[in-house]
């Protein structure tokens, strides 16, 4: 089951530019549970997990974007801390939260992101010069969000850079630069806030180690398929099917 998660999640990544925590994080919370583990355990241990494998993943991208030329690193250098420092918060914020009530914060901002993909929703072009604007507070409300619900931030931080001015496919590569330092940010908060505590086995802190290594290898190397099909497939239909899916997946989580 972890396997066919980092598959599913990896191929979703590379086929539709999505974080893979929209489907990590309510996979392996199910994963869990079903294996006995309580709801208030479960969903911070999914939400670490996955962030834990995003410093993989988004490394990979950002290589691939800057080979060619498409991070603007002066941005990434405004944006980074602020979105590292809010992710550590983020993450704090989540150990403290009953594991019900962070599953139902998770379902109502997985259901935003899914109702714009649904509908195709698309950031309208800023018209001024590029630059981020207010970053000091958006960057650590967007690392927030992101460790909170255990994704990289593209959901939040693309369209808040095309609002800025940036071309879209620029703002998905800065995106995918900043998701570095939101999974590390995250992660470090998820394993110090559950640190000397043996919450889980083969677990360090909040990160469920078999979940980190099976998701993210088979996430790694699904995601080129995900990129071939993206060249094939209608990517506008796809969004907007995984746009319902995301929706059914955010009303399951609230349930």
């Amino acid at each position: 089951m972890l396997a066919a998660t980092g598959v599913v999640a990896g191929i979703l990544a590379g086929l539709l530019g999505i974080g893979g925590g929209l489907v990590i994080v309510p996979a392996l919370t199910f994963i869990l549970r079903s294996q006995g583990v309580e709801t208030d355990l479960a969903v911070p241990v999914a939400i670490a997990t996955s962030l834990a494998t995003m410093l993989l993943t988004s490394a990979s991208a950002v290589w691939f974007h800057d080979r060619r030329a498409g991070v603007h690193w002066p941005t990434v250098a405004r944006l980074a801390p602020g979105v590292g420092l809010g992710a550590l918060a983020g993450a704090w914020i989540a150990t403290l939260l009953p594991g019900l009530w962070l599953g139902r914060i998770f379902a109502l901002l997985a259901a935003i992101i899914g109702i714009r993909m649904l509908l195709n929703l698309k950031p309208r072009p800023g018209d001024q010069a590029l630059y981020p604007r207010a970053w000091p507070v958006a960057g650590p409300a967007i690392g927030a969000l992101s460790a909170v619900m255990g994704i990289g931030g593209g959901s939040f931080n693309v369209p808040y850079l095309v609002r800025c001015g940036f071309a879209p496919v620029r703002a998905v590569a800065i995106a995918s630069a900043c998701g570095w330092p939101i999974a590390l940010g995250g992660v470090t908060g998820f394993v110090a806030a559950g640190w000397g505590e043996h919450l889980l086995g083969w677990s360090i802190g909040y990160l469920y180690g078999p979940g980190v290594l099976v998701i993210g290898l088979f996430g790694a190397a699904a995601a080129p398929l995900g990129v071939a099909l993206a060249h094939r497939l209608p990517a506008d239909r796809l969004r907007r099917i995984f746009g319902l899916l995301l929706m059914l997946v955010a009303i399951r989580m609230l349930w």
